[in-house]
């Protein structure tokens, strides 16, 4: 005990306080460096999101256009998708 007491008075009390002010900064409390750490990792993840949704609107938006355009590709669609037919004609599925 004598010792530590010893230690802590042969610091300079300044660089003490900046110590215990960098240790309460960075590991103690509500903006850590853990935390931000992690804040940054899901700001890169929502991000990336964001991009991914953003091209898969444009590709969507593409898509509406097409079909509101041509009425051969919205009857490929009900084809395809909803596996519409005509009423003559039978309707194969084949599974891969």
């Amino acid at each position: 005990m004598k010792k530590l007491v010893k230690l802590i008075s042969s610091i300079n009390k300044y660089w003490l306080a900046a110590i215990i002010f960098a240790v309460i900064t960075f590991v103690i409390g509500d903006s850590t460096l853990i935390k931000r750490i992690s804040y940054d990792r899901e700001i890169s993840r929502l991000n990336t999101e964001i991009e991914n949704n953003i091209s898969r609107k444009e590709l969507n938006q593409q898509k509406l256009k097409a079909l509101q355009s041509d009425s051969e590709s919205l009857e490929k669609l009900a084809r395809e998708q909803y596996q519409m037919v005509k009423p003559d004609e039978d309707l194969y599925i084949v599974v891969e």
